[in-house]
């Protein structure tokens, strides 16, 4: 009787098995790239949509035309801060940036004392008020001041600054770097680099 090989169909078998597992995993790799694409894709997005959500957040701004801010010092003076716009800031209710702010401090004497500048952070916790870019200053008695910063405590009247000032009266000019005006405008101190020209009053 012939031998029959049983060892050909059980070859064909195993070949035709790993034929079949090579086409699912030439089916299958690229449809798990695929799938690995779009949840990259899907991510990505979730990501973007998140970020711009965040960056487009809107900001409260409280804006204010032509605020005004009055009070009196200890001693009965008045005072007033005005402006052409005010933005009060949103994480500190008292604190407000003033465009174009106009500081006026009554004297003992009656006169008016006045203030101008381009900019202005005006606290009302701290009773202060920063003036910033072209600051001009008139004491109310025919002396001028300019200066590119002044710190305005308006609970005492006293004004510092250490970015340069310059006095003008009556023809004569002082100039000088920081600066401090104290006792309600009565003493005036001048610190660093002090020069000036002054001209005797006939």
């Amino acid at each position: 009787m012939p031998l029959r090989s049983v060892g050909m169909p059980i070859d064909a078998h195993r070949r035709e098995r790993r034929l079949a597992n090579v086409r699912l995993l030439r089916w299958a790799l690229p449809a798990a790239a695929a799938v690995l694409v779009i949840v990259c894709a899907v991510q990505v997005g979730l990501g973007a949509l998140s970020a711009s959500s965040q960056q487009a957040e809107p900001v409260r701004v409280s804006k204010m035309l032509k605020p005004h801010f009055s009070g009196t010092n200890p001693d009965g003076r008045a005072f007033s801060i005005t402006g052409r716009e005010g933005v009060r800031d949103d994480k500190d209710s008292g604190r407000i940036v003033i465009a174009d702010p106009v500081l006026t401090l009554k004297t003992e004497s009656g006169a008016t004392r006045r203030a101008t500048a381009k900019s202005g952070v005006y606290d009302e916790a701290r009773h202060s008020l920063v003036l910033t870019g072209d600051v001009r200053m008139d004491n109310g008695s025919g002396t001028q001041f300019a200066s590119q910063e002044a710190l305005v405590d308006t609970k005492t009247g006293a004004v510092s600054g250490q970015t340069g000032l310059r006095i003008d009266r009556a023809g004569s000019q002082v100039e000088s770097g920081d600066y401090q005006v104290e006792d309600k405008g009565d003493r005036l101190i001048l610190k660093g680099g002090v020069r000036g020209r002054l001209t005797p009053e006939r």
